[in-house]
């Protein structure tokens, strides 16, 4: 019953707070409480705060910038698990706007990149989750950003094991050539969007792939910046 009362609700722009469940708000949103209190970054390059100097190959190129808008505590990780486990693909405009508004404080004084791409998926992971989460982010926040969405620019050529239940040694071996650039991107600078940024191992999978493809550059966007602390 609470079920149906819920989607009731949200079929008239009525719902509950996604984080503590008891205010009520627009559909999709959080209460002004839960808003306040997101655990955000700092708007700067993180780069500095993951050691990924020893898993870089020789002359290998790095990321220009790496932004994540939240951090990996309570309050984000269940929202996350919500999104990625529970099949809310619905919070992706909430998650969306959180690192739209992040980018724009980060790009303040700079352009922004050309355009945007999505972490890849396994067709086998993407069945199984039933959506494809970084798509959908990349997707609102390419609207929200006014940039150019490249669907599908990215390609997962080989399956990688569950990269959270994975020892940061095993996540970088498992995620080198891992993915495809299907594009084009000479002289561009393009941004890879993922949900969680962790070790930096499948970003620089991506970042790897893009400049093999002619980018001039590669930042890193991700709702969340796990610094494992």
């Amino acid at each position: 019953m609470l079920a149906f009362l819920r989607r009731l609700a949200n079929a008239f722009e009525l719902g509950v707070c996604w984080s503590c469940g008891y205010s009520q708000v627009a559909a999709g949103s959080l209460c002004p409480y839960c808003e306040e209190a997101l655990p955000r970054w700092y708007p700067r390059c993180c780069q500095h705060l993951s050691d990924i100097e020893p898993y870089l190959s020789e002359g290998q190129k790095r990321c220009r910038y790496w932004y994540g808008a939240l951090r990996w505590e309570p309050q984000v990780q269940q929202l996350m698990a919500l999104f990625k486990f529970r099949n809310k693909a619905e919070l992706a405009p909430l998650l969306a706007n959180q690192l739209a508004a992040h980018l724009r404080l980060c790009y303040q004084h700079q352009a922004l990149p050309d355009c945007v791409v999505a972490v890849p998926m396994t067709q086998q992971a993407w069945r199984k989750r039933g959506f494809h989460q970084t798509a959908l982010l990349a997707q609102h926040l390419s609207v929200t950003l006014e940039l150019p969405y490249i669907v599908g620019g990215l390609r997962k050529i080989r399956s990688v094991p569950m990269q959270h239940m994975a020892s940061q040694s095993s996540r970088w071996e498992n995620s080198r050539r891992s993915q495809l650039a299907l594009h084009d991107y000479s002289g561009c600078t393009v941004a890879v969007v993922d949900d969680v940024l962790s070790t930096g191992a499948t970003m620089m999978a991506a970042a790897d792939a893009l400049y093999k493809k002619g980018a001039k550059a590669v930042d890193a966007w991700a709702v969340v910046y796990n610094q494992h602390d």
